[in-house]
């Protein structure tokens, strides 16, 4: 049962469940609230601690190169956004990984985007950093923050994952600091890509950020 009402709540979004079952519970009869009740709190706690719910993250934004990308280029892609910064020592620590994340999902149906937040980084910088590291995915230039502000990204790396319509389905860590391969890795994006792909609820859909270099705005 719980696990039904979870892949509800991917589906559909809790904040219109809970509203559809505030109303039901309203229109009843006081003996038979009980198991509606305990539904609706099963939800809320669901809600709080699992899945994501979000209306779609509109973005339209330039890349480093002068190319705009927008949500809707990419209608029916998951879209994996890494908050980036090319003066953070620990953002540049996983350029390789996303290189493998990209070629690992790239042909899966997973887009991968940098975003590039801070004030004190310039396109022209960012786009000769990109070229030396051989990045095989665009930068996107978000020099007002509005995007970071809208996923709630403080930190670089960081990452946020859209599905195909464009809501939140993870935020926080690339994985717990330990390298593909490494006894103990918890791979916190490739878990949510692989659960998002096989149609499942990501198993983890927030996870603190440990390190990191906070976003200049």
């Amino acid at each position: 049962m719980k696990h039904s009402i979870r892949q509800r709540a991917s589906q559909v979004g809790c904040e219109a469940v809970l509203a559809a079952a505030s109303s039901k519970l309203r229109r009843r009869a006081a003996p038979s609230l009980l198991l509606p009740l305990i539904v609706l709190l099963l939800f809320i706690s669901i809600c709080a601690g699992g899945q994501f719910v979000s209306k779609p993250v509109n973005f339209r934004l330039a890349d480093a190169d002068g190319t705009t990308h927008a949500l809707e280029d990419y209608t029916g892609k998951i879209i994996v956004l890494e908050f980036w910064s090319f003066k953070c020592p620990p953002s540049s620590a996983y350029d390789e990984r996303m290189k493998e994340l990209d070629s690992k999902y790239r042909n899966r149906g997973v887009i991968i985007l940098a975003v590039d937040s801070n004030k004190n980084e310039t396109a022209a910088e960012v786009l000769l950093n990109r070229e030396h590291r051989k990045l095989p995915f665009p930068v996107l230039m978000d020099m007002e923050g509005t995007l970071a502000e809208s996923l709630g990204a403080t930190h670089n790396p960081s990452v946020a994952i859209l599905d195909g319509t464009g809501a939140l389905r993870y935020r926080g860590t690339i994985d717990n600091s330990k390298r593909p391969g490494e006894q103990g890795r918890s791979a916190y994006v490739e878990d949510a890509l692989d659960a998002m792909l096989s149609g499942k609820p990501v198993p983890q859909a927030e996870t603190k950020l440990s390190g990191g270099c906070s976003i200049k705005r």
